[in-house]
């Protein structure tokens, strides 16, 4: 049976970058690249399921621990098991972290890792008050899964009501910031500066601006059937579609899409190639064994971040030099479960392992990069950070596990993290006081004191979105939630458009 091109279009398989066809560019022109001459990435780590921090990051003192211990006399780790943790500004051994996190453990205590503590989804500055009688419009769809990750990656709390249009509520706030660097990233001829391989794809997009969509292996192409002489005439077959003329504006559209994801596929498999092996012989390999000795394969956590080393690298690498020619970038990778409802110790356990390890990797590989030949003076910086739909309940349930909550502890790690420390204000965890108005209720969902907008806002400045016109663009809620902090009188914290884990130069 004869096969014609509209047939084959209609069965083919979509490219994993269909989406990518470009139609920026948009109106940026204001950030900068003042802070950092080299080239920057923000790696976004989504814990999809809603990660339970209340295990993450344990208070080891007094009242405070015993508080814990009550609320999960189950789940609740013992105070000898908490790898111990010194704050800078908090008593010696205030704090402990869950034991399967004996990497991050390191990084925090080498200055390279911190918590921003009680971070989420807000409108407006929220106290328990405010909750209980409505006085202020909260989250679409508090405590679900799907909303709430939408929250994260937006940063847009309230889409329902928002007066924001239509466009703009579909967009994510990594995707508006990199719309606003993308005049920085004059040697890339284009390319994305988002690529995502597994976390929330939202977060990438931007009003003009798609993203690149990749699968979490790193493969940027259709997928394989299997076989080799298919796979070859499927190739070709869309590559003679492309360069058809016919005038047929369906078809015409088509050629459009996948010749972009196609000239993207192939540039970017040329530069990863390039630009991996145009480092140091000592660097490939150290970088490998960060990924591999001691991993299980089955982590795919770990391979996602291995991809955006490859990635990293090649946009590093001028295009003079077979580099994509990225001065900023953004990168998006996930994996979970955390929705423990049951059996939580050993799901989250296993999890935790999982991070505490993919991310050591990823900054073991980002410091043998520091020296590398090939960047001379200017190497590439990343910095990771955690994003999850919820925290969930201090008071544990009667199956084993916890359910939804709202605000949670973030982690962020890199060398330009202001580290050993912890940001924001840790939640009060006598649930049973009466007095108690960090939680909306009696099982401990935290009202956030800190906003995903100035948890984002922080990284966006440090990747270098400079003025209030990149703000109000990237993060459209954060200045109304400043002033309204302001007018009522929140604490300082909340009067502030970042948060001082990064630093400034």
């Amino acid at each position: 049976m004869t096969t014609s091109r509209r047939q084959f279009l209609r069965g083919a398989a979509l490219l994993t970058a269909a989406s990518t066809l470009p139609r920026w560019l948009g109106s940026a022109q204001a950030a900068t690249l003042d802070g950092y001459a080299g080239s920057r990435a923000a790696v976004c780590v989504f814990l999809l399921g809603g990660c339970d921090t209340n295990n993450v990051l344990v208070p080891r003192l007094g009242n405070a621990y015993a508080q814990y211990g009550a609320a999960r006399p189950t789940l609740g780790l013992a105070l000898k098991d908490l790898l111990k943790i010194s704050p800078t500004g908090l008593p010696a051994e205030s704090f402990g972290l869950h034991p399967a996190l004996n990497r991050v453990h390191g990084h925090f205590n080498n200055g390279r890792a911190a918590f921003v503590c009680n971070v989420g989804p807000l409108v407006m500055p929220t106290n328990q008050q405010d909750y209980l009688t409505g006085q202020v419009p909260l989250p679409d769809s508090l405590f679900s899964h799907s909303d709430q990750q939408d929250a994260w990656a937006s940063a847009l709390a309230n889409p329902s009501t928002s007066s924001l249009s239509p466009d703009l509520k579909v967009t994510g706030w990594g995707g508006r910031t990199a719309e606003r660097l993308h005049p920085l990233n004059t040697d890339s001829q284009g390319y994305p500066e988002v690529t995502s391989f597994g976390g929330k794809a939202r977060f990438g997009v931007a009003p003009t601006l798609p993203p690149l969509l990749v699968a979490p292996d790193g493969v940027l192409a259709m997928k394989s059937t299997g076989d080799e002489n298919f796979d070859s005439l499927r190739v070709s077959s869309l590559r003679q579609v492309m360069s058809a003329q016919e005038g047929n504006l369906l078809e015409t559209a088509y050629a459009g899409v996948f010749g972009t994801a196609d000239l993207f596929s192939v540039e970017r498999a040329g530069a990863r190639e390039t630009a991996w092996n145009a480092l140091a012989p000592a660097t490939r390999e150290g970088i490998e064994q960060a990924f591999t000795e001691g991993a299980d394969p089955s982590w795919t956590l770990t391979a996602q971040l291995y991809q955006v080393v490859r990635d990293l690298v090649a946009g590093a690498l001028e295009r003079g030099r077979g580099g994509l020619g990225l001065k900023r970038q953004l990168f998006s990778v996930g994996f979970g479960s955390f929705d423990t409802h049951q059996n939580q110790l050993d799901t989250q356990e296993a999890l935790l392992t999982q991070l505490d390890f993919s991310l050591d990797a990823f900054q073991r590989a980002m410091t043998l990069l520091e020296t590398e030949p090939l960047f001379g003076a200017t190497p590439p910086q990343a910095t990771l950070f955690t994003m999850s739909d919820f925290s969930r309940t201090l008071v544990e349930n009667s199956d084993g596990g916890t359910d939804h909550g709202w605000g949670g502890h973030a982690l962020v790690l890199g060398s330009q993290v202001n580290g050993g420390r912890l940001y924001g204000t840790f939640p009060n965890l006598d649930v049973a006081s009466s007095t108690n108005t960090d939680t909306t209720d009696k099982k401990g969902r935290w009202i956030p004191t800190l906003s995903v907008e100035q948890y984002g806002f922080t990284l966006a400045s440090w990747l270098g979105l400079s003025t209030a016109a990149d703000r109000e663009f990237a993060f459209p809620n954060l200045g109304p939630y400043v002033d309204e902090a302001v007018r009522r009188g929140f604490p300082l914290q909340a009067q502030r458009y970042r948060i001082a884990f990064m630093k400034t130069s």
